[in-house]
Order: C-alpha cells, then sequence, then structure tokens
C-alpha cells in the first residue's frame, strides 16, 4: 500500500482541523497584542505632541511681551532655582492655566540669568503637566530674553 493509498480524499479530520485553528488562534491573539501596544504608544505619543504644541504656544505668548512686561516678572524671587515647577523644590511663577483640560501650563522667569555683563536677561521656562496612569509627565521648553 502506498502513502497515495493512505490519504482520505475526502477532506480533513477533526484533529487536522483543531490544529489549524489552533494556530490561527495564537496568530490572531499576537496580532491584537500588538495592536494595544501600538494603542497605547499612540496615545502616549499624542499627549507629549499636545503639551508640547501648548508650551510652544504659550512660549510663543511670552516672547511676544515687552521685556518689561507684568508676565515676565520674577514673582517670588527665587531666580535661577525656580526654572520650574518641581525642579529645585521652586514653584513656579505663574499657572496653571485652568482652561486646558488635561494640561496644566506653568511659567517661571528668572532675571540676569544668566548674567551677561551689560546686558538684562530672562530666562523663561514653560513648563506642561499632565496625568498619564497617575504618574504626572511634563515637557518644557526654555528661551532667554535679552533686552
Amino acid at each position: 500500500m502506498s502513502l497515495r493509498d493512505q490519504i482520505d480524499p475526502r477532506g480533513f479530520t477533526l484533529v487536522e482541523v483543531m490544529i489549524g485553528i489552533t494556530i490561527f488562534a495564537i496568530g490572531i491573539l499576537a496580532v491584537a497584542t500588538l495592536q494595544l501596544t501600538s494603542m497605547k504608544s499612540n496615545t502616549k505619543a499624542n499627549r507629549l505632541t499636545q503639551a508640547s504644541v501648548l508650551a510652544q504656544g504659550k512660549m510663543e505668548e511670552l516672547m511676544a511681551l515687552d521685556f518689561d512686561h507684568a508676565d515676565l516678572r520674577d514673582r517670588d524671587l527665587d531666580g535661577k532655582g525656580g526654572q520650574g515647577l518641581d525642579d529645585f523644590g521652586a514653584a513656579a511663577d505663574f499657572g496653571p492655566n485652568p482652561d486646558q483640560g488635561r494640561f496644566r501650563v506653568y511659567w517661571n522667569v528668572a532675571e540676569n540669568h544668566p548674567e551677561v555683563e551689560g546686558v538684562r536677561t530672562k530666562t523663561i521656562r514653560v513648563l506642561v503637566r499632565w496625568q498619564e496612569q497617575n504618574r504626572w509627565k511634563r515637557t518644557s521648553l526654555s528661551y532667554i530674553m535679552k533686552k
């Protein structure tokens, strides 16, 4: 009896079908896991992009102000130590802006930092914070303005 005579031409056995379904299910589960991971990564990237856009927008607003504008003063006179919320244990001079949804926008000003002889400078730092999975995330931008 040859191998050709042993193969049943009528179809697959139940065992063959079950093995095929198992292999297919494992493949589908792998694709689903990959899709979920991709969605989480895209959400994180989207939030970071939104925070960066908010920081850039606030920085553009502040850069357009006059050097001596009230929003560009070191309110708590903490100098360079107050260059952002939670940095060096200092609080921001301004913020948060409550109208930014899940994001909180702060900014801080350090006058005459860095010190340049004969030139008045201000370092402006915009900080955006948001909560993700019960942890605070943040991004920031800094700009040195001189008069």
